[in-house]
């Protein structure tokens, strides 16, 4: 980790501190959490070439702090993974996190602020080529928060998130780029009745590339709806239109002719853009009953990925959870997320993700969960076309500890 991601923390975690000092109402308090986690794959890299099946194991650690006072409140969440394998060629390599989130609420609203820092592995690489799904990414992200309520019906709320990332990857076949990536989100809602809400969503995306070859810059404007059914039943819906500008600089050399005779070549600068647009939605139907709860969901939306530009990701899942006494619970789901990434040359890849995951956990003691989880991992890239897929089987166990609370 390099000591530039703290300054997006550091901010927060001061003014935090400052504001807790003069307030000496609040509470800090630590929920410390430790767990040993034991892992069986068929295929944890995602690989593509001849391959053997591998039993993993880890050391989790998590020890999130929170602040509370009347109005305010700010936490801290350090979580870490630390796997029995170096590097970052697998589904199950290590990962380090630190986030840290503050809230200030007001009689109308409510301002939010976060930051974090992370060093995990990444789902998008040069798989035909080297044959690894996984490679070491590092991020830093900052995302402010502001809602506001004009009248009992009608409010406001305004996002606005910058994240940076930076992948680790063989120079002989990097396909992936270190971008910078910032967007605003506003949204304007109108309470209909007691069960109705009507929003208009507008957003935009400013996307940039290291090297400064390639930049995207994405608008979409949508129309939603969230309606509560039943007493059981919601439905969460919206639908609109992006547009999406692409731009590539580059220098090329171009031949010099004098007459017929070539005489050499001219370096020239050469900027191309091209335009894509097309339809965005998000839709969530869920359930949520005494015991069981089901999501259902589709979204299209336009994200970075570490390709040369922003791709157009599609995702459809279906999940439930189940909590079926005080000491056991189940929960699983399906989710298919489909990727366009278009490149530099004008060529798109698709990629396709089906997952499935089914859980259970056991409350041994009050402290004491363990955890049971099956999976499996299909994947799908072209051009060329490329089929992947890996079964696992995971065993955790994790003890809680009593929290402790500093004055």
């Amino acid at each position: 980790m390099t000591r530039r991601p703290w300054a997006l923390i550091y901010p927060l975690l001061s003014a935090a501190m400052f504001r807790t000092e003069s307030a000496a109402a609040g509470v800090w308090e630590t929920d410390p959490v430790i767990g040993a986690a034991a892992e069986y794959s068929t295929n944890p890299a995602l690989l593509y070439v001849p391959h053997s099946s591998e039993t993993d194991g880890a050391v989790l650690i998590d020890a999130p702090t929170t602040y509370h006072a009347d109005d305010e409140s700010l936490s801290i969440q350090p979580s870490l993974r630390f796997a029995n394998r170096s590097g970052y060629s697998s589904l199950t390599s290590d990962y380090e996190h630190l986030t840290a989130a503050g809230e200030l609420d007001t009689e109308l609203g409510a301002l939010t602020a976060t930051g974090e820092i992370a060093r995990d592995s990444s789902l998008y690489s040069t798989y035909a080529l080297n044959g690894s799904a996984g490679v070491r990414r590092d991020t830093t992200s900052a995302d402010a928060g502001w809602t506001h309520a004009f009248t009992e019906r009608l409010g406001f709320s305004w996002d606005i998130n910058s994240s940076r990332v930076i992948y680790d990857q063989p120079s002989t076949f990097a396909t992936l780029s270190d971008y910078h990536y910032t967007s605003a989100s506003p949204t304007l809602s109108w309470s209909a009745d007691e069960r109705t809400v009507l929003k208009l969503l507008a957003g935009v995306g400013f996307y940039d590339s290291t090297d400064r070859q390639t930049k995207s810059v994405n608008s979409n404007a949508q129309i939603g709806v969230v309606r509560q059914l039943t007493e059981l039943w919601t439905l969460t819906a919206s639908v609109g239109y992006s547009r999406e500008t692409n731009s590539v600089s580059t220098d090329e050399y171009v031949p010099v002719y004098i007459g017929p005779f070539l005489i050499g070549f001219e370096q020239e600068f050469v900027h191309l853009t091209s335009t894509e647009s097309g339809t965005v939605f998000s839709a969530s139907l869920s359930r949520k009953g005494e015991l069981l709860s089901m999501t259902a969901s589709a979204s299209r939306s336009v994200v970075p990925t570490g390709f040369a530009f922003l791709a157009t990701q599609t995702t459809y899942a279906i999940g439930f959870d189940y909590p079926r006494t005080e000491r056991w619970k189940f929960d699983g789901g399906v989710q298919r997320t489909t990727s366009r990434e278009p490149e530099e040359l004008g060529t798109i890849i698709d990629d396709s993700y089906l997952s499935y995951s089914l859980s259970a956990a056991w409350l041994v003691t009050e402290k004491w969960t363990l955890r049971l989880q099956a999976s499996k991992v299909a994947a799908r890239y072209s051009p060329p076309d490329v089929n992947v897929a890996s079964t696992g089987v995971s065993l955790q166990l994790t003890r809680k500890f009593n929290p402790v609370k500093w004055q």
